[in-house]
């Protein structure tokens, strides 16, 4: 049986990115990925259609490639306040990057959001694998929220306009342990770039979350209830 697997990456960098940095921070994404989830090496540069979808291989085994790179400087150079790339595993279908940074009218003047969605076959998701992952992301971007399924029905969630738990988020600047979040499986310290303490991983079950399972749901209902208590929960329009 195959499941949904989605990783959501949030943070403010302090200036809009150059393409470069952009492109540079899909290949880091790519090679943490292959050591820890997903394995495929080519990557696709997405469309409007399908079919377009499945012309240009933007990034291979070696980086991005030569017409990957060509296609996203014409496409950066359109709109200097919004840029979105996006590219999918055209071999299987079951992968896909899309990372978008953008120029807001409030708050933190700039916006960098990573959707990562693979659909991988339950028996091959590791719960150790998958903790690995978030924390090496985590390494990669200096100050961001990383949730995982963090997809599930807004009608099951507590707080609906706030962040969840989901099945595992990453929180950072905060040094949390696990007696300070008993109602999670597992709380674990994070480390930026530098291997400076930087952040907690909080783990609501030791199992693929499962939306449509009720203990699951108040699994994550209670940890979401602990963090916003701890004033750790924030609201979507705050980040």
């Amino acid at each position: 049986m195959k499941k949904n697997l989605i990783f959501d990456i949030c943070f403010y960098p302090k200036k809009y990115l150059s393409l470069i940095t952009c492109i540079e921070h899909v290949n880091n994404i790519l090679k943490i990925q292959q050591q820890y989830l997903y394995k495929e090496q080519d990557w696709y540069l997405c469309s409007t259609t399908k079919k377009k979808s499945s012309i240009h291989k933007g990034f291979d085994r070696n980086g991005v490639t030569e017409i990957g790179l060509h296609k996203l400087t014409k496409e950066y150079n359109k709109d200097k306040k919004h840029f979105c790339l996006g590219i999918w595993d055209k071999k299987t279908e079951e992968a896909g990057l899309v990372y978008s940074i953008y120029e807001q009218t409030c708050g933190q003047p700039f916006k960098v959001e990573i959707r990562l969605d693979y659909d991988v076959l339950l028996s091959e998701i590791a719960l150790n694998n998958i903790q690995k992952f978030c924390l090496a992301l985590s390494e990669q971007f200096d100050g961001a929220y990383i949730m995982v399924n963090n997809n599930y029905e807004i009608e099951k969630q507590i707080f609906p306009d706030r962040l969840s738990a989901a099945w595992m988020i990453y929180l950072p600047e905060v040094q949390l342990s696990h007696n300070m979040v008993p109602q999670a499986f597992d709380v674990i310290s994070g480390t930026d770039h530098e291997e400076q303490a930087a952040g907690s991983l909080v783990i609501t079950v030791p199992h693929f979350f499962d939306e449509k399972n009720i203990d699951d749901i108040k699994a994550v209902n209670r940890v979401d209830t602990k963090l916003h208590e701890l004033g750790l929960l924030p609201l979507y329009a705050d980040i």
